[in-house]
């Protein structure tokens, strides 16, 4: 048995999660920590954990409103990277501890990124699959 069942994180329950089981993702999800931002009416800094090529996970200080439309910045490979994003889902992290002060995870959704910067996207995420794959990899 897993230490973690996919649908828990901490002590609370990712509804999305348990709507997905049995059908996969769309696309593999890369774990990342990569400094970023969410902005409408003002700026919220955010941290991207988790990234794909139809969405991301970032961790932030807010909870925010399904399906509310945002602007994603962040870097990818030193240079900067915006997407327009829905919120798809927004929860307590559980794994943040009761010291702490509140943190949440945001499901975040691309909407409809320009070729060009799905094309870097695609490229980030293959490079660093291949550099970590790489550094899996023991001497010989």
């Amino acid at each position: 048995m897993e230490a973690r069942d996919q649908g828990q994180v901490g002590a609370f329950t990712r509804p999305m999660e348990k709507a997905r089981e049995g059908r996969g993702r769309r696309a593999p999800r890369l774990a990342v920590e990569l400094p970023g931002s969410l902005v409408s009416r003002r700026s919220r800094a955010v941290t991207v954990v988790d990234l794909s090529l139809t969405g991301c996970l970032v961790r932030g200080d807010a909870a925010l409103d399904t399906d509310q439309v945002l602007d994603l910045r962040t870097e990818l490979d030193s240079a900067p990277f915006t997407a327009k994003v829905r919120v798809t889902e927004s929860y307590l992290d559980g794994s943040a501890g009761s010291a702490a002060s509140p943190r949440y995870l945001t499901g975040l959704a691309f909407l409809g990124l320009q070729a060009q910067e799905e094309a870097r996207l695609r490229r980030f995420l293959d490079e660093e699959r291949r550099r970590r794959r790489g550094a899996d990899t023991p001497s010989r």
